[in-house]
């Protein structure tokens, strides 16, 4: 093997005197101009190892002389840019897998820069470390501003009922742990079936047959990928009913359906289609019939008393509101807010949280007229719109006028409605 790990400021990578059959020296292309060798060789990262005839030969010595390998590699990756891909060996040498696993087994890193202030602990929980082994990895003792080497690991699900942790790719290996449907992995690696994640610090091993096979989230990417950390969004049905299909296509398997105002979360976009997951698997849904808008009821009308008697309704709280910005906007005193709420801590207000507020006591109609964006209609005439503003409401309506909106969906129109304040408000016309 060869004696040194660096010459002239490259990693030297290690081969046996003989060669394995099972293993193939990667060839060179044939250039036929200057610039494409340049660009080849610039590719190539001098700390990527995974050309490496013997890698747990290579990930031991290493080991042996740690001190200076994380200092150069720390050296060098002060000179790439942040997510960068690459596979030095450092935390597979952390982490132990050489102990164990084939050559075949490695931890893949990419490069990170560290934001003032951020907590290490944060990061390293999202990455299925400890905080230790990250300042182990990067020979450092602080690492706050600084580019750093982190193991890249993919979030998946858990589609099973109960999915066994292992000590070893084995069924035969003892089991360490369980996991429950729904809960999030981190994926270090997939060989021959099983998924080698990573449970603060250590390697375990889970089959990845009872995992998504899409990652849901990414807790790292590079310039090839599109998938990025914290990609999934929340978006609202707009339709009355929107086909989930297996595919990305028309012509796929419907394998269930979303109703109007229904909450989906979306993985990423494909040429007009929105990847979800549903019951626990990857599927899609025609992306034009969604929207990143918060549907939302004006007043969700919940006494059905006569108009003579005062009555109550209930209201959810939203971004901003206070009890004097409510009053205002719906012609009521802020006292008899507060007398309808004893107990509500009117400074302490949550988005979502849920109080009483006085009905009309009147059978006087207000009207009003709005220039809005039509979305879903659902068949008994319940519609939502959104204004210019960007504020999402939702009316009734009967009859012909139902008819017109399902004519008029998606186009913008003036709206003419009527009800009473504290109640669902009704369509008369459409302009």
């Amino acid at each position: 093997m060869t004696k040194e790990l660096f010459v002239n400021g490259e990693l030297v990578l290690m081969r046996k005197d003989v060669y394995p059959k099972s293993r193939k020296v990667r060839e060179v292309p044939v250039f036929t101009t200057r610039m494409q060798k340049r660009e080849y060789f610039q590719s190539v990262n001098p700390f990527d190892i995974r050309n490496a005839l013997d890698i747990k030969g290579l990930l031991k010595e290493i080991s042996a002389n740690w001190n200076t390998y994380v200092s150069q590699v720390h050296q060098w990756i002060q000179k790439i840019p942040v997510k960068r891909l690459i596979v030095t060996g450092v935390f597979t040498v952390v982490l132990g897998c050489f102990a164990s696993t084939s050559n075949a087994a490695f931890i893949q890193e990419y490069v990170y820069q560290v934001k003032s202030g951020e907590n290490i602990e944060v990061i390293a929980k999202e990455h299925g470390v400890t905080a230790q082994e990250i300042l182990d990895a990067n020979g450092l003792t602080s690492i706050d501003g600084k580019k750093i080497l982190l193991p890249k690991v993919h979030n998946r699900i858990v589609t099973a009922t109960i999915l066994n942790i292992r000590s070893l790719p084995t069924t035969s290996s003892s089991i360490i742990g369980k996991y429950k449907k729904g809960d999030v992995v981190k994926v270090a690696f997939v060989e021959n079936g099983w998924a080698g994640i990573l449970i603060k610090g250590r390697v375990c091993y889970i089959n990845m047959d009872y995992l998504t096979q899409k990652q849901e989230n990414t807790v790292t990417t590079d310039k090839n990928t599109k998938t990025i950390k914290s990609q999934a969004k929340t978006m609202y049905v707009t339709a009355a009913s929107l086909r989930v299909r297996e595919g990305a296509s028309i012509n796929s398997t419907v394998v269930g359906s979303l109703k109007l105002n229904d909450r989906v979360s979306v993985i990423k976009s494909l040429y007009g289609w929105a990847q979800i997951n549903f019951n626990g698997k990857t599927a899609f849904v025609n992306e034009a019939y969604l929207t990143s808008v918060e549907p939302k009821k004006i007043i969700n009308d919940s006494n059905t008393n006569s108009s003579k008697t005062i009555s109550s309704s209930e209201y959810v709280i939203k971004s901003g509101d206070t009890f004097t910005k409510i009053a205002k906007e719906l012609r009521i005193s802020v006292l008899s807010i507060q007398e309808l709420n004893p107990t509500v801590d009117p400074y302490k207000l949550k988005i979502g949280q849920k109080i009483k507020i006085p009905t009309s006591t009147t059978s006087t109609d207000i009207h009003v007229k709005v220039t809005a964006h039509i979305a879903g209609i659902d068949s008994k005439g319940t519609f939502r719109f959104i204004a210019l503003d960007g504020k999402n409401y939702a009316a009734k309506a009967s009859g012909d006028m139902i008819n017109e909106l399902f004519k008029r969906q998606g186009e913008i129109a003036t709206l003419t409605l009527k009800g009473k304040r504290g109640q669902l408000m009704t369509l008369i016309s459409l302009q």
